[in-house]
């Protein structure tokens, strides 16, 4: 998460939008809503934050991941990139993912 709040602030004046999405199961349960948000809070998250009350099932196979952290980067077409924690050893790469998101921003 911190990787994604320095992108936001170094890149945000270049057109970069970040969004997160919280994908706890139970989203009718204020406790962890309230975990949530005091995590948001206390990282100063810059960006937009949304909570997503679809059963796992339900996005797990519409956007093809079985775990989490899944990334997803769109230029500005609206094409996109996923990083997904399972095709990678030791975690996504936010070297690699900041690189794309730098040229993705140089393109018109």
């Amino acid at each position: 998460f911190p990787n994604f709040i320095e992108m936001q602030r170094k890149y945000g004046d270049k057109g970069l939008v970040v969004i997160s999405v919280s994908v706890d199961e139970k989203t009718d349960d204020s406790t962890n809503i309230d975990a949530a948000n005091k995590f948001l809070n206390d990282k100063k998250s810059p960006f937009r934050n949304l909570l997503l009350d679809e059963p796992s099932t339900i996005w797990l196979s519409k956007f093809g991941f079985e775990e989490l952290p899944a990334y997803f980067v769109f230029d500005r077409q609206g094409r996109w990139v996923r990083f997904l924690a399972r095709d990678y050893k030791k975690g996504v790469p936010y070297d690699e993912l900041e690189k794309l998101v730098v040229k993705m921003l140089d393109e018109k």
